[in-house]
């Protein structure tokens, strides 16, 4: 069954790192063992030479940046008992997958989620997110509310052995987020955007949120959405390694797994990117979403069977979504929605923001 466990760590990085592994580390075990992006694309790459030299590399460069969390993935990999090459390559997939060479790829296990639609009005100020991935993780994912030695506390929903960030969370400072993936081409050694994703969390101010992700020396990028309980704003973010976009949110706006914003940019897209926003796009011309009740609808919208909106890793589509989740910037809660929002909408946990 699908489900989200909560659970609170506090203490400095390695102790939180620590925590996390511990409690969660049969649901690490679990993901990591048949997460093929891991065993058949990360592992393999590692083990060359030229994988070993980019892994250096990154190791590096994430120590002398991002000690802190270079300190919680040591954590995690210790409290799990896994080796810590493998978590630090699960928070690099993105940018250490996209180096291997393309004859050395096996099959199609690009990620491909997830969808946003986002409703800034003067009477709504919302975020749904739906969180796709794959299969591997359904009942096994779960939230962390973190309060640091250092920086604001935050909670945030985490995969296994993961850095709490790459999904959405929000932070004691009113700062929320989610993130769509997408695939910039070509991705160079830099900053992994799951770090970056991790360091919006300790941002204070909607500025410095974009200023957290935004930083130089990018190896890749993120869609983010992100929101500000005291600016009352919301704003989406295409960062691609050498460039952003900040999109300020009036009425609606939707958003899947491709840059369209920097139009130009060189990427894959997956074509259930391209059916789920068709199907977005359609269903907000039709009626123009201005509620919680709107967004969860199109959230749950399984019309285009073959690549639904609301996922179920039906062939061809072989990604599933894991949840549901709508920020309600007003009433200042998150609703996490851990089964179809429409068909079984009392199956959510709540949390405050």
């Amino acid at each position: 069954m699908n489900t989200i466990e909560q659970f609170e760590a506090s203490g400095s990085h390695h102790e939180v790192g620590l925590a996390i592994g511990s409690h969660f580390a049969d649901a690490i075990h679990r993901f990591f063992d048949r997460y093929e992006r891991l065993q058949e694309q990360l592992l393999p790459f590692y083990h060359t030479s030229t994988g070993k030299n980019y892994y250096q590399s990154f190791l590096a460069l994430h120590h002398t940046r991002f000690p802190g969390y270079m300190s919680e993935i040591e954590g995690i990999a210790e409290g799990a008992k896994r080796p810590f090459e493998e978590v630090f390559l699960v928070n690099l997939r993105g940018e250490f997958s996209g180096l291997i060479p393309k004859e050395s790829q096996p099959g199609d296990t690009a990620v491909q989620g997830c969808t946003d639609c986002l409703v800034f009005t003067a009477d709504s100020a919302l975020i749904g997110h739906n969180e796709d991935g794959s299969p591997a993780s359904l009942g096994r994912m779960y939230v962390v509310t973190v309060n640091l030695d250092e920086g604001p506390t935050f909670s945030a929903l985490s995969y296994p052995g993961f850095l709490p960030g790459n999904a959405f969370g929000f932070n004691e400072a009113g700062i929320l987020h989610t993130v769509n993936h997408v695939a910039p081409r070509p991705i160079k050694v830099g900053l992994s955007r799951h770090f970056l994703a991790r360091d919006l969390l300790d941002a204070r101010t909607l500025d410095e949120a974009i200023r957290n992700i935004t930083v130089s020396d990018r190896a890749s990028g993120f869609n983010y959405n992100i929101g500000s309980l005291s600016e009352r704003r919301v704003v989406s973010v295409e960062v691609a390694p050498e460039r952003h976009h900040v999109y300020e949110v009036q009425g609606y706006y939707t958003h899947t797994n491709h840059y369209f914003e920097l139009n130009d940019q060189k990427q894959e897209i997956a074509l259930s990117s391209r059916k789920r926003l068709e199907r977005s796009m359609t269903l907000c011309r039709v009626t123009p979403p201005t509620d919680a009740g709107h967004i969860l609808a199109l959230l749950g919208d399984q019309t285009d069977r073959d690549y639904p909106i609301f996922r179920d890793a039906t062939l061809p589509d072989a990604d599933a979504t894991l949840c549901s989740a709508l920020y309600d910037l007003d009433s200042r809660e998150l609703r996490i929605y851990y089964d179809h929002p429409v068909k079984e909408p009392e199956k959510f946990v709540k949390l405050t923001l």
